[in-house]
């Protein structure tokens, strides 16, 4: 063979590489928009009206920062709070679980949001704390997993609850949400990250079939409460594989709610002459600090 004539059979082959190439993406990239469609096709179990959501026996609060700076208060944080108050008062769940991040001694996301349900009047013994909620993964498979439901009612921003239903049900999960208020300062930049996680749970979901980070002992909705020092990773945890998982103590700290630092020494809410419940002078949660302009749970 000739060089011109290989030049011109190499020229051919690379051409029928890149037109599978083009093709290979282009079928990948309308598979991903169906996959996307089928996550916003999850408003349909989503609610907005207090009056016209059904009654579930527990509902999933979806946990996030407080603050996302030092003195600006996470209108999504406080937001999806309010919601979770209005369903509670509505008879619309009778316990709230609450799911966040608790990675970190000084971040606890699940005991700020505690305190403030507490503060607005959610009788402790109807709030159950979930530490590992590391990811909207974790906390929705969690809640069949580990607190043993198989219907709840989902607590979030309306593009949050789309995904959170889109996963719980792929999980045999009867999930519907209620939808918190969306600040529309933050719309724009929400609804960017809000994209990319949805290609993320795609993945997780079709592709590489994530599980939580951490599964453990299985924790009876209604029945004994868990005091909010002793979370659901403690000696008994177990990797999502179902092996025993090597904690560190100061994992397992972190996992207790326990703050060893001694700015953040941990100590119980407990009523005050009123009734009513008022934190120990002096402690404020890291994850009271700590920004987070994304306002949604990762």
């Amino acid at each position: 063979m000739s060089h011109n004539a290989f030049i011109r059979e190499y020229g051919n082959f690379m051409r029928k590489v890149f037109y599978v190439f083009i093709i290979t993406v282009l079928m990948m990239l309308v598979l991903t928009c169906i996959m996307m469609s089928d996550i916003s096709r999850m408003s349909a179990y989503t609610y907005n009206s207090v009056e016209k959501i059904p009654h579930n026996r527990t509902g999933l609060l979806l946990g996030t920062s407080k603050f996302v700076s030092k003195n600006r208060i996470n209108q999504y944080y406080q937001n999806r709070i309010n919601a979770a108050i209005e369903l509670f008062h509505s008879g619309k769940i009778d316990y709230i679980v609450v799911s966040g991040d608790n990675a970190l001694q000084s971040y606890n996301e699940p005991r700020t949001m505690r305190k403030d349900l507490i503060k607005r009047g959610i009788p402790s013994d109807r709030i159950y704390l979930d530490y590992a909620g590391f990811r909207t993964l974790d906390s929705v498979v969690r809640i069949k997993h580990i607190f043993k439901q198989n219907s709840v009612t989902i607590i979030s921003q309306d593009f949050h609850n789309e995904r959170a239903v889109y996963i719980a049900r792929h999980n045999g999960i009867n999930a519907i949400a209620f939808n918190a208020h969306v600040p529309k300062q933050d719309f724009f930049v929400s609804n960017i990250r809000e994209f990319f996680a949805r290609l993320k749970c795609i993945l997780d979901v079709y592709i590489f079939d994530s599980k939580p980070k951490f599964l453990g002992d299985s924790i009876e909705i209604g029945g004994e409460n868990i005091s909010p020092k002793h979370a659901q990773l403690h000696d008994t945890t177990h990797s999502a594989e179902g092996k025993p998982e090597a904690i560190i103590p100061e994992q397992n700290d972190a996992a207790d709610g326990i703050m060893n630092n001694s700015d953040y020494e941990y100590e119980e809410s407990v009523p005050n002459d009123e009734g009513s419940y008022q934190e120990p002078a002096g402690e404020q949660d890291a994850s009271e600090q700590m920004p987070d302009a994304s306002g949604t749970h990762h």
